[in-house]
């Protein structure tokens, strides 16, 4: 399957990590990305730069993601996109996800450098067609 047919659902993680753990989960992000590739699905990992969440950068009627989420200021926060065929697609991946010794490992890794007590928040999405 080309990487290009993904993109009909959407799985959508934040996830908190101190600032000094940055370099690791970089390292780390590479090797999950890699891994979800070999499955057809297209992944991009981003942080959020600190510099656009200041309160004045911020239009009134609209909140900060880092405000909302209670970003502390020696944390950074994530922010990972799998796109998927479709849910199917995403639920075939999740089953080998869950069996395979490698993501075990690196799921078990990134629990190590999150932020300890900070669950991930993430949900699925499907493509709006118009």
């Amino acid at each position: 399957m080309e990487i290009e047919e993904a993109g009909n659902y959407l799985q959508l993680s934040f996830s908190r990590a101190p600032k000094k753990n940055q370099e690791a989960l970089a390292q780390l992000g590479k090797r999950w990305v890699q891994w979800l590739n070999k499955h057809g699905v297209s992944s991009k990992i981003y942080y959020l730069n600190s510099s656009t969440t200041t309160n004045e950068q911020v239009p009134e009627g609209v909140e900060s993601i880092a405000k909302i989420l209670s970003v502390s200021d020696d944390e950074m926060l994530g922010v990972s996109l799998q796109f998927y065929r479709d849910q199917a697609h995403a639920n075939e991946v999740y089953s080998k996800m869950m069996q395979d010794e490698t993501c075990g490992a690196i799921g078990k890794e990134f629990d190590g450098l999150v932020t300890q007590g900070k669950g991930m928040i993430t949900d699925g999405f499907s493509r709006l067609r118009v």
